[in-house]
């Protein structure tokens, strides 16, 4: 019997996809779900959802009793389009992964006070309010006590964030789309920062994460959800509500840096400099040249060393199998 679900994300309404990552996964996974924002099909195992793809922990609230089942231990989600190193199934995911049955997966944590690059969600953990218009959600979350005791419990650390992390100079051809009166704000908030020297504490303790892969266990995933749901409602970015919700749930999280095998992300030349995050200005995407697009040749020549390949934009390969 499987004790784990595979749940495939999609960000948009790519219905071509749902029967190519079938045949991608059907040999290595016995329970695969599909969560796609806006599906009318009759596919049983695909779950329609209905939200931004920018708050997508919130497909994951709403599609909890469709793919929730008692047998399962885990419950494996991966991004449509990021592919899983071929050689990892059903009956090996713990090994590879390091997965106790209580224990949960996430690529690794981002600390909003100490990042090293401007990112450009770190806005939204600022700006953040569980207090929003039409949505009665400020007692559907955990005192601020609870939040940095969870916080504790897996060693990440609560600090004010710094002016140059929240608001990046408009200097960027991305920048220039703003309002001339939007950057003077950018000054005039600049200026009054190096007067007064001003850290910006959060209303809750954040934390920031890649999003596209996680493994939640069965004792934590409707707590992870309800949270999940939560922060969606009140438009927290999801690579910080996501991880959030997880630290808030689970008891032990495994990250990549415990493993052998390591993700990748791969980037068109550029997208880093577009983006403000120059950490992926650096043309990873050129790797995949050397398949010809050729799914078949790529799965069967994945390289060992990942435990999983982003983006594979599927709609631009040959992908019969």
């Amino acid at each position: 019997m499987t004790k784990v679900a595979l749940v495939i994300v999609y960000n948009h309404q790519y219905n071509k996809n749902i029967e190519i990552l079938e045949q991608i996964y059907k040999d290595r996974f016995s329970d695969i779900y599909h969560l796609v924002p806006f599906y009318n099909g009759d596919k049983s195992n695909v779950i329609p959802v209905y939200d931004s793809s920018f708050y997508f922990q919130g497909y994951i609230a709403q599609g909890l009793k469709s793919f929730f089942k008692e047998k399962y231990e885990h419950y494996f989600f991966i991004a449509d389009d990021l592919i899983l190193n071929p050689i990892i199934n059903e009956r090996n995911y713990c090994e590879h992964l390091k997965l106790g049955k209580n224990t949960c997966f996430l690529p690794g944590f981002i600390t909003l006070h100490d990042r090293n690059e401007w990112w450009s969600k770190t806005i939204y953990a600022a700006d953040y309010t569980a207090n929003c218009d039409g949505v009665e959600a400020q007692n559907q979350l955990p005192s601020y006590k609870v939040f940095s005791t969870a916080f504790q419990h897996f060693g990440i650390e609560i600090k004010p964030i710094g002016f140059d992390k929240i608001w990046k100079k408009p200097v960027s051809i991305r920048d220039f789309g703003r309002t001339i009166i939007r950057d003077r704000f950018y000054f005039f908030r600049k200026i009054k920062n190096k007067i007064t020297k001003k850290q910006y504490g959060l209303a809750y303790p954040l934390v920031g994460s890649y999003s596209d892969i996680f493994v939640v266990s069965s004792d934590s995933i409707k707590q992870f959800c309800h949270y999940c749901g939560v922060f969606a409602a009140t438009k927290l970015f999801v690579e910080i509500g996501l991880p959030t919700s997880l630290v808030l749930s689970a008891q032990e999280i495994i990250t990549e840096k415990d493993l052998e095998l390591q993700g990748k992300a791969l980037w068109p030349d550029g997208w880093g400099r577009l983006t403000g995050d120059l950490k992926l200005a650096r043309g990873d995407y050129d790797e995949l040249k050397s398949y010809g697009n050729n799914l078949n040749d790529f799965l069967n020549n994945f390289p060992k060393d990942y435990l999983y390949l982003h983006p594979i934009k599927l709609s631009k390969w040959n992908t019969k199998l």
